[in-house]
């Protein structure tokens, strides 16, 4: 999501008692209904106004009251807004709606897609089949698949969690679900960030944000997340590395078998 803010209000609002609720005036904007651009108008005299998506794609807190904002998801948002005045602070929220992804800015990069079967959801399992068994391990950065050090699925490697999966889509989100094999989930969302680049070759890669994770490897820190790159990607088998680092995990789509 992309933020862009104009027209600051006065830091220091008059004296006052605080508002209720229904005494904040936010104005959502769409041209047209349901476009993907929005713009967010403050119409509350004296107060400053802190914006909070609560998306996972973005976070905005300005004290502006005019926030543009681009969200490229399809869905209802709740936005919650929290005015400072000069009796102190209340809260409120609205809901508006986007009426569809935007293709365009999803092919900017095939990850957004590949990763996730198009947008509509793709659960990735641990390579278990694979020809020759060898399912994790490093190799170089470009590798598509384990070279130096390898581990296949037997009991001693059971640390890489086997049974284990991963589920992305991009309903209202970039959706990053880890799918342990007791069942319990551990929620998060990803974003495409720049290519890892090898020799001249570009591989796409991700950040993953709010906890989970692929099994392994263990993904390379990355301000709040973990980062990959993928030095394959189709529609049934993927090379997950730790970005622009040696450690490899292979795996396939939920379904598929080799």
């Amino acid at each position: 999501m992309f933020l862009t803010a104009c027209n600051t209000l006065e830091d220091r609002p008059s004296d006052g008692a605080i508002l209720s609720p229904g005494q904040l005036k936010v104005s959502v904007v769409q041209s047209p209904a349901g476009s993907n651009s929005v713009r967010l108008v403050n119409i509350t005299k004296d107060v400053i106004m802190f914006w909070d998506w609560g998306t996972g794609t973005g976070h905005s807190a300005s004290s502006k009251d005019t926030v543009a904002a681009y969200l490229p998801f399809k869905g209802t948002y709740t936005l919650r807004f929290t005015a400072f005045c000069a009796g102190g602070t209340v809260t409120d929220s609205t809901t508006f709606t986007i009426a569809h992804n935007d293709d365009a800015y999803f092919n900017t990069d095939p990850a957004w897609k590949g990763l996730t079967a198009g947008g509509s959801g793709q659960t990735w399992v641990w390579a278990l089949d694979i020809p020759g068994g060898i399912i994790g391990g490093n190799g170089p950065e470009n590798c598509p698949s384990p070279a130096w050090w390898t581990m296949d699925a037997s009991s001693g490697n059971s640390w890489l969690n086997f049974n284990d999966a991963v589920y992305m889509d991009l309903n209202g989100a970039a959706n990053f679900s880890h799918i342990a094999s007791d069942g319990s989930v551990k929620k998060g969302f990803f974003t495409v960030i720049a290519p890892y680049e090898n020799g001249g070759v570009k591989y796409s890669a991700i950040q993953v944000l709010n906890g989970p994770s692929f099994p392994w490897p263990p993904g390379t820190g990355g301000y709040s997340g973990v980062r990959y790159h993928f030095t394959v990607m189709t529609a049934d088998k993927l090379s997950v590395h730790d970005y622009g680092q040696y450690n490899i995990g292979m795996f396939k789509r939920k379904g598929f078998k080799y």
